[in-house]
């Protein structure tokens, strides 16, 4: 028992070590990461502040000073939560502890140069109408068309089914994207293009909701991740 308990204490005090060494650098490191995960999502400079707030729950006075361009402040501790999730990332990724490195201003240029293009693409998808909101693919559910870690648009204003097309569900917080057959019949069946997985048929929208599925939105755009 006592070469467990030193094993342990030995244990603890290597990653106590291990975490000691890691320079996380957070300001202005933050602000930089979480202005280019802005970027990257297509939200305009002068809509940052007011999205974040609204992810937040706090005010822009208060947003406004993770921004500040000479002495950013950093979000408390709850403000830090629902950034990660109303962003869709990880703690490590915002205060930057995937990266021994620390805070590398040349990376997040890198970042910030990156997530311009990005919105270049998501500028011109908005030529052809209301951009909606960006989602993730979370699975292998739609390929070859949509992959796992594909951005969409969802078009939120739609909020019935408004004939054939991919749609956005949400089905006990897990997110579906699904290509949606309307029959004669007027059942509704939500079809995976992946062939591996099973379609799902209801007859009417009432069916769908009494199973937990919910219309998020209709998919009217997207980028693809291709890694060659």
């Amino acid at each position: 028992m006592k070469g467990l308990e030193g094993g342990l204490r030995a244990r603890a005090g290597h990653i106590g070590r291990e975490a000691a060494e890691v320079d996380l650098d957070l300001v202005p490191g933050v602000r930089d990461r979480l202005h280019a995960r802005l970027v990257a999502m297509g939200i305009p400079a002068t809509k940052e502040v007011s999205y974040v707030a609204g992810i937040t729950q706090r005010t822009a006075q208060s947003v406004r000073r993770w921004f500040d361009a000479r002495e950013p402040g950093l979000p408390d501790l709850e403000s830090f939560a629902r950034l990660c999730i109303g962003l869709g990332c990880s703690a490590d990724e915002i205060i930057g502890a995937l990266h021994r490195e620390g805070h590398d201003p040349a990376r997040c240029a890198h970042m910030v140069q990156m997530a311009n293009c990005i919105r270049a693409i998501t500028d011109s998808l908005a030529r052809r109408g209301e951009l909606g909101i960006p989602v993730r693919v979370p699975g292998d559910e739609m390929a070859p068309r949509l992959k796992a870690g594909d951005i969409v648009f969802v078009k939120t204003a739609i909020t019935r089914i408004e004939g054939n097309g991919i749609y956005a569900f949400t089905r006990d917080d897990e997110l579906l994207i699904r290509r949606v057959e309307q029959r004669i019949d007027k059942s509704i069946v939500l079809q995976c293009d992946n062939k591996a997985y099973r379609d799902h048929e209801w007859k009417g929208a009432a069916a769908a909701a009494r199973s937990g599925v919910k219309l998020l939105g209709k998919v009217h755009g997207g980028i693809s991740v291709q890694v060659f």
